[in-house]
């Protein structure tokens, strides 16, 4: 385009040196000819447009991980079945169990020494492990057995079989527990219910917490944890509807299985016990008594397993644990005395408790309070208030507050998460910016943590501090995998299926979740729902 200047002198050399008869010179046109200037707009407004739909369509993509429950689902499965944990102790003790049960027996002694944890009686040697979790991993291991030998020398890989029960029991109920999480969130606040905000809490609790590296080892605190939590919704449903029945032994049937899976949650049983006394008015021993029948299978099951290993129903493996490294376990109520500073400080402080590793749960008394005082579903705020006080003063109280040394935090509280997690929908959309963004950076701090303890295996040895950033979080990026003190790195189905390098193949997951972060911080930092 003609430079202003052009223009003007011309002008002046025709002033200059032309007579009146002279014909004027033809000045050089200021802008382009009128089709060849359209069809460079065109071309630019093209460009420009199909940048526009590329963007439009990328961000209309990654929304529908906050607002797509299929999608959500989908991303939950990725995380959560995408790594193939190597075994340690606490899970071959578990496999113990169920190949003894796939065989009909109680005793593990042809494989006890492939553990610590193990629990002797009479001669013999059993694992420790809780039944539920075993029993219901049993069908799966069956199956398996109908095409493979499960015993040395295995023709398929322990850590496959293991993946494959965990798949079919603790990944199944987590991301259950998720899914009901989000519309548990939906009815507690209505408001919500057609915002991204719902699945951006649910996708807290189950990725940004240790729900998510507990959620792909054969362990039960996820399994457990996720049926008292989803019995919890059912009682919840149970109240809006005229006839409980169904709904009550339907929470009663997962609370059982639950509490026979995971000791401990026998807390939140007597808590949910609390909430049916209080919340069925006119009704109460009734809807009580459907809660119970509910749960009697699962307490057959265990009075039945106890007696035939132990000789009495009443007998459970905890109380024959042997090794020096477990005496503890005989104190108290197998191993849970009373609440202890030093114990709440090891869950919850420096250097692996649970604000470590998610400093977004500093904000979940501030929830609590906004919903109590908001008046919506006080009952259960307080059942969540509850759940959030007593569990962790159980778990200071046991004997090995950590619950071992080579964990990644306290994975005994595991449990307790989903039910303390439900105070952050008060916060997702508080009326304050600052609230709003700290949240946002502490969630996407804890969704780094948390994937890096999966790539690490789910375990963090003890020579490592809070956050150890050169030493072990680096390599694992730069590599793929884990310094060799830190035990074996889990191997991932993009380098079994995909054949990725693991440098690489580790990214898969980093970038989903990188995704649904992207569409939860654009759902949190907008403007508050009305």
């Amino acid at each position: 385009m003609a430079h202003p200047s052009d223009d003007a002198e011309s002008y002046r050399e025709l002033d200059l040196g032309a007579s009146a008869q002279m014909e004027p010179t033809l000045k050089r046109p200021a802008t382009r000819p009128p089709a060849l200037q359209a069809a460079r707009e065109g071309e630019g407004a093209g460009v420009t447009g199909t940048l526009a739909r590329a963007r439009s369509a990328i961000n209309a993509t990654l929304m529908r991980l906050t607002t797509s429950e299929r999608w959500f689902a989908g991303l939950l499965i990725l995380c959560s079945v995408y790594f193939i944990m190597p075994l340690e102790s606490n899970i071959w003790s578990r496999w113990d169990m169920v190949y003894a049960l796939v065989h009909g027996q109680a005793t593990i002694d042809v494989h006890a020494k492939n553990t610590i944890d193990v629990s002797y009686y009479h001669g013999h040697w059993y694992s420790p492990r809780s039944l539920g979790l075993s029993l219901a991993a049993t069908p799966v291991l069956w199956l398996i057995s109908l095409f493979y030998r499960l015993d040395f020398p295995a023709r398929i890989a322990y850590a496959l079989q293991v993946y494959a029960m965990n798949l079919f029991t603790v990944v199944a109920v987590g991301v259950a527990a998720a899914l009901i999480f989000r519309r548990f969130v939906a009815r507690l606040r209505p408001t919500l219910a057609a915002s991204p905000l719902p699945f951006v809490v649910a996708g807290t609790f189950a990725l940004a917490t240790l729900e998510y590296p507990f959620a792909v080892v054969f362990l039960s605190h996820v399994f457990g944890g996720g049926l008292l939590f989803i019995a919890f919704y059912l009682i919840y449903r149970a109240r809006a509807e005229a006839t409980s029945t169904r709904w009550l032994v339907a929470a009663g049937l997962l609370t059982g299985l639950g509490v026979i899976s995971e000791y401990l949650t026998g807390l939140i049983f007597l808590v949910l016990c609390g909430y049916i006394l209080l919340g069925f008015p006119g009704k109460r021993i009734k809807s009580l008594a459907h809660y119970g029948a509910g749960m009697a299978p699962s307490a057959l099951a265990l009075a039945w397993y106890d007696w035939f290993a132990f000789g009495n129903p009443l007998s459970v493996s905890y109380g024959f644990v042997s090794g020096s490294e477990f005496s503890g376990q005989h104190k108290g109520f197998f191993g849970v005395t009373l609440p202890t500073l030093s114990g709440l400080w090891q869950i919850f402080g420096y250097p692996r408790g649970l604000l470590i590793e998610s400093p977004f749960l500093l904000l979940i008394p501030f929830g609590l309070y906004v919903w109590y005082r908001s008046g919506e579903s006080r009952l259960e705020a307080l059942v969540v208030a509850a759940v959030s006080l007593l569990y962790p003063l159980a778990v200071s109280s046991y004997f090995l507050p950590m619950a071992g040394a080579y964990v990644p935090g306290p994975r005994l509280l595991v449990p307790a998460l989903p039910f303390m997690c439900l105070g952050l929908a008060w916060v997702v959309d508080d009326s304050r910016f600052w609230v709003r963004a700290a949240f946002t950076a502490t969630l996407g701090f804890s969704l780094l943590i948390t994937y890096l303890y999966v790539l690490a295996g789910s375990r963090i040895a003890p020579i490592y501090g809070a956050y150890p950033v050169k030493s072990l979080f680096i390599p694992l990026l730069r590599t793929g995998l884990a310094p060799a003190v830190n035990g074996s790195t889990p191997i991932n189905l993009g380098e079994k299926l995909l054949r990725l390098p693991p440098a690489l193949s580790i990214y898969v997951v980093g970038l989903a979740l990188l995704a649904w972060y992207y569409a939860s911080a654009r759902a949190i930092l907008r403007r508050p729902v009305a």
